[in-house]
């Protein structure tokens, strides 16, 4: 024979231990999945212009000892190729970061992006500069 349990006053039962937490939700709602969106589409841009890029620089040195070589590039250090091939993926790092501290530290996501991109295109700039400049 079981006896049925106690009746408590409201609430019931009395809590004991640690409260359960609420459920959280996405925050943002649809401004945010409209900035994961924009995000990546942007980084899947950067990574195809960076792949072609790369690969581009990998055979820009094919040119130093002819007349279309440029001087800055074919010069002997080799600091300007590796400018050239390592810059994208630097300003791609680069923008990363920003986005990423703009979002988590600075709860400014859209202003973080906006800051990304001249960031970002200031790699490629500086490597197409320094083959054609």
């Amino acid at each position: 024979m079981s006896f049925p349990p106690p009746s408590y006053p409201p609430p019931y039962p009395p809590p004991y231990g640690p409260a359960v937490p609420p459920e959280r939700t996405l925050p943002g709602g649809p401004l945010g999945v409209l900035f994961a969106v924009v995000t990546g589409l942007l980084l899947a841009l950067a990574v195809a212009v960076n792949g072609l890029l790369f690969f581009g620089m990998a055979f820009a040195g094919d040119s130093c000892g002819t007349s279309a070589g440029t001087a800055r590039f074919c010069d002997d250090s080799g600091v300007w190729m590796l400018v050239a091939m390592f810059g994208p993926s630097v300003a791609l790092a680069a923008a990363a970061v920003t986005v990423v501290l703009g979002v988590v530290r600075l709860r400014r996501p859209w202003t973080a992006l906006a800051l990304a991109v001249p960031i970002y295109a200031a790699g490629p700039a500086l490597a197409l500069f320094s083959v054609f400049g």
